[in-house]
């Protein structure tokens, strides 16, 4: 087994230190907002993977369409906290988000097939269009 030297060691330790601090602002956005954590966590693998590339930091083996799913895996546990958290403050209509419950889980279904059959240029351009619209649209609701 090879051992680092302290070089190494000490950058391995500040990326690992640094992915903690990310994942707890994604969670803390995510808990505050109701959103917003798995878009920090997309950006974030997505940079940790060009800098695996590059030999930098912490490596990455996952292919660029496995950060989406990556990030979702993460996210997951972290929006079930948060609902159980708005539940138990009394902030959850049943009535309201009833009637998208199929819907939602059979749209992930088909958006997971779909992920290995896209091109990874167009899940890119839809990712960033998602996020633009959605903050255009947060920023001038009325």
């Amino acid at each position: 087994m090879q051992r680092l030297t302290t070089a190494p060691r000490r950058q391995a330790r500040a990326d690992v230190l640094f992915l903690v601090l990310l994942g707890t602002l994604a969670g803390f956005i995510n808990g505050l907002l109701g959103t917003g954590g798995g878009i920090l966590l997309v950006l974030l693998f997505s940079r940790s993977a060009e800098r695996a590339k590059r030999g930098k930091g912490i490596s990455f083996p996952m292919a660029r369409r496995d950060i989406y799913a990556n990030a979702l895996s993460v996210m997951l546990p972290i929006s079930i906290f948060s609902a159980t958290q708005y539940a138990s403050a009394g902030a959850l209509d049943v009535k309201a988000f009833s009637p998208m419950l199929l819907p939602s889980l059979l749209g992930g279904i088909l958006g997971g097939i779909l992920l290995d059959r896209l091109k990874l240029s167009w899940l890119r351009t839809l990712f960033s269009l998602l996020v633009l619209i959605s903050g255009i649209f947060m920023l001038f609701r009325g």
